[in-house]
């Protein structure tokens, strides 16, 4: 987009923002939660949030690529060319393994023996042949993810965190709901 194109986020965008932000702050800890149970109830229960929560991420983060690719905001024109180059391998690795994540941990399940669960109303397909011993290389790769995915939300949030204490500026209303319109930071 050029510099003279919108100055925020479509509310589209900023609802898939925060829908994919909410549903993360939920996934990382279950999954941390789940796989220090034993077996049992509640972490049966935990599977099958965790499970559905992620096909609602990877169906969200379609949508949201989907929206994103019909255009967004060019880098606010204050920024530097290292914040630019920061903030834009941030966001690009974060999307990436928003994506690869839960196909990797639907993969993981598939190899497994199991199609993840959704919502308890069924299973979705397996994608792969009952392979245990790829099943634990997977998971392995699933959990790396997550805990990747959790740094990032971490140095994305320090991002936005920076801009409202530090430099003070409005860049964080680009992604803010219209209902907050009227937030400004403290001078």
């Amino acid at each position: 987009m050029s510099l003279d194109g919108p100055k925020s986020y479509s509310a589209t965008a900023k609802w898939l923002h925060w829908l994919v932000a909410a549903l993360v702050i939920a996934l990382v800890p279950i999954g941390m939660i789940m796989a220090d149970l034993e077996p049992g109830p509640l972490q049966d229960r935990l599977f099958v949030l965790h499970e559905s929560l992620g096909i609602t991420l990877l169906a969200l983060m379609v949508v949201r690529l989907a929206n994103r690719l019909r255009g967004a905001p060019a880098p606010d024109a204050s920024l530097g060319r290292a914040e630019r180059i920061a903030a834009g391998a941030v966001h690009h690795t974060l999307y990436l393994m928003l994506f690869l994540t839960p196909l990797v941990g639907w993969l993981a399940l598939s190899a497994y023996g199991f199609g993840p669960s959704f919502f308890g109303l069924g299973n979705l397909p397996a994608l792969l042949a009952k392979d245990e011993p790829l099943s634990k290389i997977l998971f392995g790769l699933h959990e790396a993810g997550g805990l990747l995915i959790g740094t990032l939300v971490l140095v994305h949030v320090a991002g936005a965190l920076r801009h409202v204490l530090l430099k003070r500026d409005d860049l964080i209303t680009r992604m803010l709901p219209a209902s907050w319109r009227g937030y400004r930071p403290a001078q």
